[in-house]
């Protein structure tokens, strides 16, 4: 559509112009980028510079390698002369209807655009090498394998660029280009699967190794396995009166987030908890922004944050950049048992007969808990402190607070006045509770593998599944097909979430809700009795169209020692099992 692209400011004004009379679509992205990655999308009115920017040192925002040019806007050297992106020369008009937003409603369309109807597929390197045509394309990136067959046309560096890549593992090939591109978000819905790669030994050369090691009895020591710790990346974008920070992690990583006001009107923090480290970013905005954030959203399966700042008044102009920010990367095990951050009760209420929902919050600070995490809550400072999981919002029948700027708890009232969960739930609006990190071992990627899933919860033991449950039926990459909840419970009364749980049973054919109490009620028509080997075995049956493959369980000490009787005594998987204390 453009055909020649001027970076200068002057000529901005009548390129967008021009664009203004193209149809209803909203937002344009201009398919020629400034060296390395600085590039102006079109939001009709508003013009707004986005810029991807990766620290080199953990302290200091790096400004050095920023050049300013005639028209006042900086932008970094390209590093590479030849790439698709990092040369203006070597961009490619696209066709109408291939624009990015394009590309984005075809992934939304429903439309299967990896070719495995959403099954995960392992990919050899010689099965690989066979689709390398421009109307049958894969091209494998990091060990992962994408149908880029749809994707040709949407490409800004055209389709010749693409096609030099397809076919083969092209990592090195992509990093040289674009690294900075988030291509496990753009080419989600292509994936079709992990790249098997097999190293061939010659016999030679195992014959002249066996001759050079000699390894007696006892002497082999089992290395430990090493961990690559994920490095948080990000990119901001903005209009005259807003802007959006994206926080990029990793697919399925589970990371857990804090955002915080500081003194400044221009200062916030934003925390990254991964598996074995804290990451603190700390920005100084170029202007000021209100607090708190206009929207907030989380990805928990590509491990992806938006969060989205409205401009203070005085502010709210196009920024020349997004400001200065520095790094701190912290051990999670040096510092988690240390930080509680107060978090005042802002709605206490019956939930049912025995149980009251909490509403907290603190009004300078977001916390985002990982999927089956939990978080340790004291009272008053007391030595004396408990476990519990936050709830997502949609499960409380209080639901008048923004769902990101609160955490929600389930608190089950035991009859003794002075144990835990009775002076919690007793605490009135306004009270302060002292709240921990989130702690946890879960690995949400554990379940990645798996499409027929089995979650067994007794009692207040539902929690952490509440969150996996919404996690696991949007999950795009491996889509799921059997996903079964029994909730094992006294009487009818003490099921929790109960007309939320069946209304999503009835909305999603793939999720199966089953209420099991242990109390007889003539009323009762549904399942009774324990936790037992006949409620599993038929689930776990090969010959059945899904059998379960991952069991997941939660609940009080004897009902998780009984699952775990059970999970050894029919021989299933101990790797395919995980227990949460409830």
């Amino acid at each position: 559509m453009l055909k020649e692209f001027r970076p200068e400011i002057g000529h901005l004004k009548e390129e967008t112009e021009r664009l203004e009379n193209v149809g209803d679509q909203k937002l344009w992205y201009w398919q020629h980028t400034l060296p390395n990655n600085l590039f102006f999308p079109l939001l009709w009115d508003n013009i707004c510079v986005t810029m991807s920017t990766k620290p080199s040192d953990s302290n200091t925002f790096v400004n050095s390698s920023l050049q300013t040019g005639a028209d006042g806007i900086k932008s970094q050297k390209s590093a590479s002369s030849g790439s698709a992106t990092g040369n203006l020369r070597n961009k490619c008009a696209l066709k109408p209807g291939h624009s990015l937003m394009d590309w984005i409603r075809l992934g939304n369309s429903g439309e299967d655009l990896s070719g495995t109807q959403g099954r995960l597929i392992t990919v050899t390197m010689e099965e690989l090498s066979k689709h390398n045509s421009r109307n049958d394309a894969w091209i494998a990136i990091r060990g992962v394998v994408y149908n880029v067959t749809r994707y040709m046309d949407f490409h800004p560096g055209g389709v010749d660029e693409l096609m030099r890549g397809v076919g083969k593992d092209s990592t090195q090939l992509f990093s040289e280009v674009h690294a900075w591109v988030n291509y496990q978000q753009l080419l989600n819905k292509c994936c079709i699967g992990p790249l098997k790669k097999i190293a061939k030994v010659q016999p030679d050369l195992i014959k002249h190794l066996e001759a050079k090691i000699s390894l007696k009895e006892g002497e082999l020591v089992k290395l430990p396995k090493v961990k690559f710790e994920v490095e948080p990346r990000f990119d901001w974008i903005q209009k005259v009166n807003d802007l959006t920070i994206y926080v990029y992690t990793k697919q399925f990583c589970n990371p857990g987030f804090l955002i915080k006001k500081l003194n400044g009107v221009n200062q916030v923090e934003v925390w990254i908890l991964t598996e074995a480290a804290i990451h603190k970013f700390q920005y100084e905005l170029h202007g000021g922004v209100e607090w708190p954030p206009k929207d907030l959203k989380m990805s928990t399966e590509s491990g992806k944050l938006e969060i989205t700042f409205c401009k203070s008044e005085q502010h709210r102009e196009l920024w020349r950049s997004l400001g200065i920010h520095n790094v701190k990367r912290l051990m999670k095990s040096s510092c988690e048992e240390e930080i509680f951050i107060d978090f005042q009760v802002i709605k206490n209420q019956q939930f049912n007969h025995d149980s009251h929902e909490l509403v907290l919050q603190n009004k300078h600070v977001i916390l985002i808990v990982p999927v089956g995490y939990h978080l340790t809550i004291g009272l008053n400072w007391e030595a004396l402190k408990k476990d519990y999981t936050p709830v997502p919002a949609k499960y409380l029948n209080c639901m008048e607070y923004p769902k990101f700027s609160t955490l929600n708890l389930l608190i089950k009232k035991y009859t003794l006045t002075q144990c835990f969960s009775s002076r919690l739930s007793e605490q009135k609006e306004d009270s302060s509770l002292q709240i921990s990190m989130p702690k946890g071992n879960f690995k949400l990627l554990s379940l990645a593998k798996h499409r027929n899933l089995c979650l067994l919860a007794a009692g207040s033991g539902l929690t952490p599944f509440l969150g996996m449950i919404e996690h696991l039926l949007k999950r795009q990459t491996n889509r799921i097909e059997l996903l079964y909840l029994f909730y094992f419970n006294k009487t009818s009364e003490d099921i929790w979430c109960r007309k939320i749980l069946e209304k999503s049973s009835k909305e999603d054919e793939r999720f199966k809700f089953v209420a099991v109490l242990s109390r007889d009620s003539d009323a009762w028509d549904g399942l009774k009795g324990k936790i037992s080997e006949n409620l599993l075995l038929p689930l776990l049956d090969k010959s059945c169209r899904n059998p379960i493959t991952y069991i997941a369980a939660c609940g009080p000490l004897g009902f998780i020692a009984k699952a775990e009787e059970i999970i050894k005594s029919i021989g299933f998987p101990t790797e395919n099992f995980y227990a949460f204390q409830g």
